[in-house]
């Protein structure tokens, strides 16, 4: 048996927290410096804001990698170009419909969870999955190009819609 393997990344905006995280370092670092001068405690603030600043900055380049191969996907987040980390797995059974992230076929459906693995940019097109744990569903948004949306067509033609 032939296996299909198609992979795709894209680069992803930094996601709110990271902006959270670095401006709360920084205004403990202040504070820090602030009450350096007068107790001990202003040493201790500004480490936990270099912490802050050190930790939160290592997310700062995210890059989304789809690994599809016949009925299994797998999303792994790449960080600094340097540091993967796996964030969902699943097979092709579990899937239950394949449309446009806008689509109306997903719009008024409750999801127990969502994950958006997309770049964040407004004018991105991308694949909103649907995955059904028993009575639970789930929702993973992924920007695929058009070698993975064919791959899809051809190994989910009967879950692939509006594409």
């Amino acid at each position: 048996m032939n296996d299909s393997y198609v992979e795709y990344s894209v680069k992803s905006k930094p996601e709110k927290n990271y902006y959270i995280g670095v401006v709360s370092g920084v205004l403990c670092m202040i504070l820090g410096i602030f009450f350096l001068l007068f107790y001990m405690i202003g040493f201790v603030l500004f480490l936990i804001g270099l912490y802050l600043i050190i930790y939160f900055g290592k997310a700062k380049n995210i890059e989304y990698e789809y690994i599809i191969t016949n009925g299994s996907f797998e999303i792994s987040a790449i960080y600094n170009a340097s540091r993967r980390k796996l964030k969902k797995q699943f097979d092709a059974t579990l899937v239950k419909m394949i449309c446009p992230g806008d689509s109306n076929r997903i719009s008024g459906q409750q999801f127990a969870k969502k994950y958006d693995f997309t770049s964040k940019k407004k004018d991105a097109d991308c694949v909103a999955v649907v995955i059904e744990h028993g009575e639970k569903s789930e929702l993973v948004r992924m920007e695929l190009n058009d070698k993975c949306i064919d791959h899809l067509k051809c190994y989910h033609r009967n879950k692939v819609y509006d594409i």
